[in-house]
């Protein structure tokens, strides 16, 4: 296993490999510095109000939205009133229009809100995590914006034929098992495709960061004997997510339903504005990421950006402060064009 890092102005990219594949793809953006609650952090909130019917309580964490606490069985803990302040650690981040979710830590008494404990940066969470190594994206030789790339295509094809088709929506994600492409030969058809797609559906759910129900289409099985196997398959091709995943059995239209434990936000909820539509800050980020790269490769020339308006304008006001972390990796040797020749969103780096 290794932990593969491109560290970007504004923003990180990391990859988990497991031998040549990525398994685990993750995101950390210069916009969320110190307004965004990490998995494991640990808080001094303020119980801001006690909701009876929901058995927790709503607290303020001090940055982003309100977290939640959940009372579990046991009901409320005693002295725990709104006004108080708590110790909480968070299990759960924030994703779409929900806090993140909270657990109880003990912690000494003082002013809240207030953050005691707070992550180190994503490649150091991800390698303590992992036990594993940190590698620089460019000294391993892999390109992480491709692999980010492919991750939020809607098809992946499958070895040896046939494709997934992965579509995220609100309440779930339907992934349907496509065997166009893939021809008959030995053996049965069906299940050697189901059996190939169910390892992949596994890769591609934690690849992704997808949390939630996820419905899997499968090719219908004859033989109960073969759907037990794919079952199995499926199981299996999850032992290594740290999520908790839940798998129920089959349906009779070949329908398999599974709940995957949610820590955080899914690649596209990070990254979209709504499906399939990138957000401005991934496109403004895109376009820093090609100056960049045109710096390192043409490290004596001087270097234009031109973007169109909706770049420009987010580049111009400069939200995550680019301007001076380029101009220490690059000099200042570059400049920053409206160009009304590009689309809103397009960019274009060169030299001049």
């Amino acid at each position: 296993m290794r932990i593969i890092v491109a560290e970007h102005v504004g923003e990180t990219r990391a990859a988990i490999f497991e031998g040549d594949r990525a398994v685990e793809l993750h995101l950390e953006r210069w916009s969320e510095r110190k307004s965004r609650a990490i998995r494991g952090e640990i808080y001094r909130a303020r119980v801001r109000r006690i909701e009876p019917q929901l058995n927790g309580a709503f607290l303020d964490i001090g940055r982003g939205p309100d977290g939640f606490l959940p009372f579990g069985a046991a009901g409320r803990p005693a002295g725990f009133h709104e006004g108080a302040g708590i110790g909480v650690q968070i299990a759960r981040e924030a994703f779409q229009e929900k806090g993140p979710t909270l657990v109880l830590h003990e912690v000494e008494p003082g002013d809240a809100p207030e953050a005691l404990l707070t992550a180190p940066p994503l490649a150091e969470r991800l390698s303590g995590l992992n036990d594993a190594p940190i590698i620089q994206a460019a000294k391993a030789g892999i390109d992480l914006d491709a692999e980010f790339d492919a991750a939020l295509e809607a098809d992946v094809p499958l070895n040896g034929g046939g494709r997934l088709i992965i579509e995220p929506v609100t309440a779930l994600t339907a992934i349907d098992v496509d065997a166009g492409g893939r021809t008959g030969g030995k053996g049965n058809f069906a299940f050697d495709l189901n059996r190939t797609a169910a390892r992949e559906a596994a890769r591609q759910i934690r690849l992704r960061g997808i949390g939630g129900v996820v419905a899997i289409d499968f090719l219908p099985l004859k033989k109960k004997g073969d759907q037990t196997a794919l079952e199995a398959t499926l199981k299996s091709a999850f032992k290594n997510d740290p999520a908790k995943v839940d798998i129920a059995p089959s349906s009779r239209f070949a329908i398999v339903e599974l709940a995957r434990q949610r820590l955080g936000r899914a690649l596209h909820e990070q990254m979209w504005e709504r499906f399939g539509v990138e957000s401005l800050e991934t496109a403004s980020l895109a376009a820093l990421r090609a100056l960049e790269a045109e710096g390192k490769a043409n490290r004596a020339s001087q270097l234009v950006l031109e973007a169109g308006l909706d770049v420009h304008d987010w580049l111009t006001r400069d939200p995550v402060g680019w301007h001076k972390a380029m101009a220490s990796r690059l000099g200042a040797r570059f400049t920053l064009k409206l160009s009304d020749r590009l689309p809103p969103r397009g960019f274009a780096a060169g030299r001049v």
